[in-house]
């Protein structure tokens, strides 16, 4: 009751974009409006902080996709610069605004409400925002990548051999045989050092070791969520990445198992018009979710080639030296 006082008197939250509460804030005051009971329900928010978030975004989101559906609107006032930048960066402003929809318009039942929310659906994923499905799974890719970074949540290191078939396919025919270990320790060091890196294998081991790390990832790609597609016979979870310092890589395409939060593929695409694929597949080693094996098919300018790797003898939860996980020049 006393939520319900606050927004009849004051109809305004005022919220800090960095709030860790704000999912939950939001939710509260949007439940207090709707229960008001007023034609349109309507809520002002008051947001401050040095930068605007991806889950206080999400948050917004959700709470103005339950008023929608009520023909409903929020308005969010900046309280700094930063705020209001970002809000226009991502071209929010008329987006979380009165009136969204003219005031004298009637409220939408039926048919009409569902294409007002499928059109302003269609307009998030525009924007590359972050949401959450209805389904049994989130379509927010902090929140997806969190859940493969975390499918092991009891495992804080491993190591393991790597053993790798290189097999050009294009001429001069070469093929290749390597092998390696492979080390992770929690919460983000990851690193295949190749027992040898012959001339014709440069570069592959960090093929390897960032298709194994996803922890960093939103450190150095722009990750959206793209959709669904099918994969194996299932449908996996796509996201796009994009390198935040650009490379020679224009975006990378991310499969996703949410069953149990394996990604299935990566696919590389490059500026020169060469793409790599790789798919994985998994197994349980001691109860744990572990990599076991690895296949890439390779086209770039000048050179095609297939890959295989298998990863076999690992040791989970031991001592792993951090100068593993030092970068060498």
């Amino acid at each position: 009751m006393m939520m319900m006082r606050e927004f009849q008197q004051h109809a305004a939250l005022h919220l800090h974009a960095d709030d860790d509460d704000a999912r939950s804030k939001v939710a509260a005051a949007v439940d207090a409006v709707l229960n008001e009971g007023s034609d349109p329900p309507r809520l002002s928010i008051v947001l401050a902080g040095d930068h605007l978030p991806d889950d206080t975004i999400s948050a917004l989101v959700t709470g103005l996709r339950r008023l929608r559906e009520r023909g409903g609107a929020i308005e969010i006032a900046p309280a700094s610069d930063a705020i209001r930048d970002g809000l226009s960066v991502l071209g929010l402003g008329n987006v979380f605004a009165f009136p969204l929809v003219p005031a004298e318009a009637p409220r939408r039942h039926g048919l009409l409400a569902r294409m007002t929310a499928a059109s302003f659906a269609a307009l998030l994923a525009f924007l590359g925002l972050p949401a959450y499905a209805d389904a049994n799974h989130p379509t927010d890719p902090s929140t997806i990548l969190a859940k493969v970074v975390e499918r092991n949540p009891s495992l804080s290191s491993y190591q393991g051999r790597m053993h790798v078939d290189l097999r050009l396919t294009s001429f001069p025919f070469v093929r290749e045989h390597l092998d390696g270990t492979a080390y992770y320790k929690r919460p983000s060091n990851y690193e295949v050092v190749l027992d040898r890196v012959p001339p014709l294998a440069k570069g592959f081991d960090r093929m390897f070791t960032d298709a194994g790390d996803a922890s960093n990832w939103e450190r150095r790609f722009v990750v959206s969520y793209v959709g669904e597609r099918d994969f194996g016979g299932r449908q996996d979870l796509e996201l796009r990445l994009v390198q935040r310092v650009r490379g020679m890589i224009d975006h990378e395409t991310v499969l996703v198992d949410p069953s149990g939060w394996t990604i299935d593929s990566i696919r590389y695409d490059y500026y020169n018009g060469g793409h790599i694929t790789m798919t994985q597949t998994f197994r349980d080693v001691g109860g744990y979710s572990m990599l076991a094996e690895q296949h890439a098919e390779i086209a770039i300018p000048y050179a095609r080639a297939v890959v295989y790797g298998s990863y076999t003898d690992y040791k989970t939860n031991v001592a792993i030296d951090d100068a593993v996980f030092t970068k060498k020049n």
